[in-house]
């Protein structure tokens, strides 16, 4: 039994988040949380969310970060300002990773990631217009099952898409209250004391648990390894590849590694802006939200042209010059080549 465990909470500051970051600041066995949210608060968030009228208009993940230190000033904490989607892998190594998410492909996300770094993680949602509130536990093994085992062909088909026109087709408002969601994150709370204290008989590993808050019923659902699972379940072995990424070139980490890959994202030279239709054509850059529109601030988007998912051997002299901070990587990113993954570690200059 680990005695000091790191956290990592995506979606810290919405209706369950909010609620559930108290009691993690609470628990003396958690050293270090890691928050993960991209939002601000608004006006409507105060009647569903665990937070005061001066958080208004505060980054989420800061008003919940600053609300730990208020209550145990020796936890470490880490506030991103980000979707877990476009953090570093690296960044997100830990024991435990806590998904408040309500996008389908967010949490598909934190899946895949949660199994390459082999990090228990907890799944949680909320139904507001049936008063349900969920909770799955996962233990990352070939073996287990993980979120995408019980899917099917429709399943796949909900998972949302990124389209120029900013629409999104997987997240969907819960419309649940500040009530619901305290209930879930007490939920989330209790299975975490349950892991925290080496409890795993009487724990949700490879199960689902749902309480219907209106008709005050427990339901308590086992999952199974599906073997025909899209999802391969694979546990990455990472080495670290140390280079100063202001410096370093594309064709000098292609000349060490062999290639450069980062699950999830693509490589791009277009980008468009979907608010103001604004076009920009530059060099190859990861298709991570680094760049937002001059004209209008919004986020810039790839429509789709010259994109890659790898580079390689055939990339172009002006690509190769490029340092890996021009085209887009951090440190901590893992970058895959020749079936190996690299995490990419600044060196001190």
């Amino acid at each position: 039994m680990r005695e000091a465990w790191h956290i990592v909470v995506a979606g810290a500051g919405g209706n369950t988040g909010s609620h559930l970051i108290p009691h993690l600041a609470r628990m003396p066995e958690v050293a270090q949380l890691t928050l993960v949210d991209p939002d601000a608060y608004e006006q409507r968030n105060l009647s569903v969310q665990n937070i005061a009228i001066a958080d208004l208009k505060q980054s989420k993940a800061r008003v919940q970060a600053a609300r730990i230190e208020s209550i145990n000033p020796g936890a470490r904490v880490q506030a991103f300002e980000s979707r877990i989607e476009d953090l570093p892998r690296g960044l997100l190594r830990c024991d435990l990773i806590v998904s408040c998410l309500d996008s389908r492909a967010a949490r598909q996300f934190v899946n895949e990631i949660a199994f390459r770094l082999g990090a228990l993680w907890i799944d949680c949602g909320v139904l507001g217009g049936q008063n349900l509130a969920r909770v799955n536990a996962y233990d990352p093994s070939i073996d287990t099952p993980c979120i995408e085992c019980p899917w099917g062909p429709a399943d796949y088909a909900l998972i949302e898409q990124e389209y120029i026109c900013g629409a999104s087709g997987g997240a969907h408002p819960t419309m649940a209250s500040s009530a619901l969601g305290a209930l879930a994150a007490a939920l989330v709370a209790i299975e975490i004391q349950r892991l925290l204290g080496g409890d795993r008989a009487a724990s949700l590993v490879a199960r689902q648990l749902v309480v219907d808050a209106t008709h005050h019923r427990l339901i308590t659902s086992k999952l199974s390894r599906n073997s025909a699972c899209r999802f391969d379940h694979g546990t990455w072995s990472i080495t670290p590849w140390r280079c100063r990424l202001g410096s370093t070139t594309v064709g000098e980490a292609l000349s060490a590694l062999g290639g450069l890959q980062l699950a999830g994202h693509r490589f791009v030279r277009g980008l468009v802006c979907p608010g103001c239709g604004r076009q920009s054509e530059g060099s190859l850059r990861l298709n991570r939200p680094l760049a937002h529109c001059v004209a209008c601030g919004r986020r810039m988007a790839s429509p789709g042209f010259d994109t890659r998912y790898q580079l390689g051997s055939g990339l172009e002299a002006d690509s190769r010059a490029l340092s890996l901070a021009q085209v887009g990587l951090r440190a901590g990113d893992v970058v895959t080549a020749g079936g190996c993954h690299y995490e990419l570690v600044e060196e001190a200059a």
